[in-house]
């Protein structure tokens, strides 16, 4: 759902609702457009809506109610028809897995009776005002805009107060970062910034090195030296082992610079060296082929070249990163030890929980 990440935080957010299928499964439907327009699937027979599809503890999930969700879903998405029997059967086991995390996490923060004050609310109805504001957006708008409606988003953010409440008991209080892990961080960035800058010293004369070996390259051929045997000894381009040959491209294909030189060239000449991002080129068209308009069952075809080329590869200028503030680094740190930390803790959870589902395939 995506409203999840304003009703409570990252880490619970995503622990709540990231698919528990395995990781092959995909967040998108399979494409079936490679199915026989004769083939007639037989309809699935209807399931029983108070079939159990999962249960924690005793807490029990319904068909019905999950496919009161799954079906929302689904139009929310607006997925094909041909691809709905695939996003049903993801967005089922996704509303299994959200079903199963909160009713593990909700039932545990009711045997510690965690609770909700007025101050909780108000602290992340702020929060979520703030996220909202580039959206030009109210949070009653938000709550009423809910693919699930406006009850259930408003039941939801409940749900992610007393989660998030739980998690910062149990797990994140305890969390401290080390002000020598900072430190090591932002020295790490500062070395790393130090060796690119060396590096990027030696562009220049690397350069004019690589450029004087396409002028050398380029002289041998005005010399009569044959063009395929020059560019299998000293291509940087996987095309070398086979002469340069690039075969037939249309415009677009390559990068402008490469692909002004080539359709402008005459047949059977080496042209001037061309420079682009991937180094310097010598380029020989051996064919043209005009465009083609569309006649009949003929579609139209663009206008093409065939050619050939030698790279000599050059090295582009590396760009340092941002030292990052100490206060930067060390929220970064404690995400992501929070987030070892969050699954850690539910981890437990599960181990001491009676989890069932009928969804065999979903990894918990």
């Amino acid at each position: 759902m995506k409203s999840a990440p304003l009703i409570c935080t990252a880490l619970a957010s995503t622990l709540m609702l990231a698919p528990g299928c395995k990781k092959d499964a995909e967040t998108k439907p399979a494409d079936t457009s490679a199915a026989p327009a004769t083939a007639v699937t037989a309809p699935a027979a209807p399931k029983d809506p108070n079939e159990v599809v999962a249960s924690v503890n005793g807490e029990k999930y319904i068909r019905k109610d999950m496919e009161k969700v799954v079906s929302t879903l689904l139009k929310a998405q607006n997925i094909p028809a041909e691809q709905q029997a695939e996003a049903q059967k993801y967005f089922e086991q996704r509303a299994a897995y959200s079903f199963i995390m909160k009713a593990l996490l909700l039932g545990e923060a009711k045997k510690q009776s965690v609770a909700i004050t007025d101050d909780d609310r108000k602290t992340q109805l702020a929060k979520m005002t703030e996220a909202l504001k580039p959206q030009n957006k109210t949070v009653d708008q938000y709550f009423k805009e809910s693919p699930l409606g406006e009850e259930a988003a408003r039941a939801e953010f409940e749900d992610g107060l007393i989660i998030d409440k739980l998690l910062q008991k149990n797990v994140l209080e305890g969390i401290k970062i080390d002000a020598a892990d900072v430190k090591k961080s932002i020295a790490d960035v500062e070395k790393r910034n130090a060796e690119i800058a060396e590096k990027n010293k030696n562009l220049d004369t690397l350069k004019a090195e690589r450029k004087a070996k396409i002028e050398s390259i380029k002289k041998q051929i005005a010399d009569g030296a044959d063009f395929v045997e020059l560019a299998k000894a000293n291509s940087d381009c996987p095309s070398g082992k086979n002469g340069g040959d690039l075969g037939q491209f249309a415009r677009g294909q390559m990068v402008k610079p490469f692909e002004d030189a080539a359709f402008s060239q005459e047949i059977g000449k080496v042209g001037d060296i061309v420079e682009t991002q991937f180094g310097f080129h010598l380029i020989k068209v051996t064919a043209k082929t005009p465009a083609v308009e569309a006649k009949g069952d003929q579609p139209a075809k663009p206008e093409s070249v065939t050619a050939s080329h030698i790279l000599v590869k050059t090295e582009q200028a590396e760009q340092p990163q941002v030292v990052p503030t100490a206060d930067k680094v060390e929220a970064q740190l404690k995400q992501a030890k929070s987030r070892e930390a969050v699954q850690k803790y539910i981890e437990g959870l599960k181990a001491s929980a009676k989890i069932e589902t009928v969804f065999k395939d979903m990894q918990l």
